[in-house]
């Protein structure tokens, strides 16, 4: 049997998706499972153990050169019909991914309308099934794949991430990074949403506060504002602080493995990080771990608990004075600290 598995993006829903996959290699578990994505989240989807092949499409890079969107999509179905799967399971729900699905050739197997992101992909499904609104995300996948194949849930959650990350612990770190101090916290504090960003106060707060301590900040980017920001706060705690170099995910993931920690405004970095069972903490100010969360067993999560969170909304609409959202400036660097527990958990 040949199962095609198609979501695009992002790296959090990705991730998301990951447990219902490794049940969907407990029903069958002599499958071959091949997933269908944009090539920035490809490495991520190749590091889940049950995907035997991954397959980009470059839709984003294609926005501008919408005249070349025919060729593509002409060349992916091509060669998605020649793998002649036996059924195609779209885990995002959207137009544009029953669209790919479609391509495929084969069944395609999704959520219903009522259920779907945007109810007309439930139109190119021979099989959908509803799921309760108020599940958790990855509870929601994880139904998908249990009332498509009439299957029980097993109890454990598996993001089939255990190889990689014994993988991790067994390589060597690239020479760019040379040796990580033992008493180091990754500060993940870059985000795609204007409404998750941690006030630069609150990070330069925590930052002094963690350097008093002897601890050594670790500060990653992704981008040229986040560049700028790390380079803020390294100015700010001088030498106990450090600004790492431009990193691929897996040189990334090298540095949270080895660290004792880390501190994450909501992002698929920190679900990521979460997902590795590495020990941290997680902020959620428009968002509620208890939807969107991954759950990992050493990751704490922290809310805001004002009135309005969680809304949910990419972009706050009732900014302070300040442009920060409420929810961001009600968590302080206190309460982080004391769900890090630094002296009693990782001092011990």
């Amino acid at each position: 049997m040949k199962i095609l598995v198609v979501k695009l993006s992002s790296l959090g829903d990705i991730l998301h998706a990951f447990p219902a996959i490794s049940d969907l290699r407990r029903k069958f578990p002599d499958a071959e499972i091949h997933w269908l994505v944009e090539p920035a989240f490809a490495e991520v989807v190749g590091w889940h153990s049950v995907i035997n092949k991954v397959i980009s499409i470059p839709l984003r890079a294609y926005k501008k050169k919408w005249w070349k969107i025919p060729g593509l999509l002409i060349g992916l179905r091509k060669k998605l019909q020649a793998e002649k799967y036996d059924f195609v399971l779209d885990a995002q729900g959207l137009i544009k991914s029953a669209l790919m699905a479609k391509l495929a050739g084969a069944p395609i197997y999704g959520f219903h309308a009522d259920s779907a992101r945007e109810s007309q992909a439930a139109w190119f499904y021979q099989k959908s099934t509803k799921v309760p609104e108020s599940l958790h995300v990855i509870e929601k996948n994880r139904q998908l794949v249990a009332q498509i194949f009439s299957m029980d849930i097993p109890k454990t959650v598996d993001y089939g991430l255990g190889q990689f990350r014994q993988q991790l612990i067994e390589s060597e770190l690239p020479f760019k990074l040379m040796e990580i101090p033992k008493q180091s916290i990754v500060l993940l504090h870059g985000t795609t949403w204007n409404s998750k960003y941690w006030p630069e106060s609150s990070w330069v707060e925590l930052v002094l506060l963690l350097t008093q301590q002897g601890w050594h900040c670790l500060l990653p980017w992704g981008n040229e504002v986040e560049l700028q920001r790390a380079n803020r706060l390294q100015k700010t705690a001088g030498e106990h602080t450090k600004v790492l170099p431009k990193l691929s995910l897996t040189e990334l993931m090298n540095v949270l493995i080895r660290a004792r920690a880390f501190v994450s405004v909501e992002s698929g970095i920190g679900h990521l990080a979460a997902a590795l069972d590495i020990q941290g903490v997680m902020l959620h100010g428009p968002t509620s771990p208890n939807y969107s969360g991954i759950l990992g067993k050493n990751c704490q999560h922290l809310t805001s608990g004002v009135d309005c969170s969680p809304c949910f909304k990419r972009n706050c609409p009732i900014l302070n004075e300040s442009n920060v959202p409420p929810c961001q400036q009600a968590i302080t660097p206190q309460q982080v600290l004391s769900k890090l527990a630094l002296v009693e958990a990782v001092l011990g």
